[in-house]
């Protein structure tokens, strides 16, 4: 019976395995990511860190940040981007935080965040 057990163990073991590593994680830096907001009139953040990008994109434009290293500590991802932007979610994704300071006025948004793939989401290139 115990031999039994070990090898349904050790089976399960090997089935899950490639599932829990393809889980795409920020702290791994590759990607791209789609963080969409609460609010309809806050903007869409787009991580891509294929180009190093860090977009803020609302219905007229797109404003893109240099792309800071992610840095993960206790679970939570941590983007710095702009002189005074930073943005803070799980290390898979989900909900998020994102705090920029803009002439003076510190603006906070929350939503959302999924990995999309490597190149499936946003390409500024022709």
């Amino acid at each position: 019976m115990r031999t039994k057990t070990r090898l349904l163990a050790a089976t399960l073991c090997l089935m899950i395995q490639p599932a829990l590593a393809s889980e795409a994680r920020l702290s791994d830096g590759v990607g791209r990511w789609v963080c969409q907001p609460d609010r309809p009139a806050w903007p869409q953040v787009l991580i891509d860190f294929a180009d190093d990008a860090y977009r803020r994109c609302d219905q007229s434009t797109c404003v893109t940040y240099p792309l800071g290293s992610p840095t993960l500590e206790d679970g939570m991802v941590h983007i710095q981007f702009a002189p005074n932007g930073g943005f803070d979610t799980a290390d898979t994704g989900g909900r998020y935080r994102e705090m920029i300071v803009l002439s003076e006025q510190t603006i906070e948004t929350t939503g959302r965040c999924d990995f999309r793939g490597l190149a499936d989401v946003y390409d500024p290139r022709p």
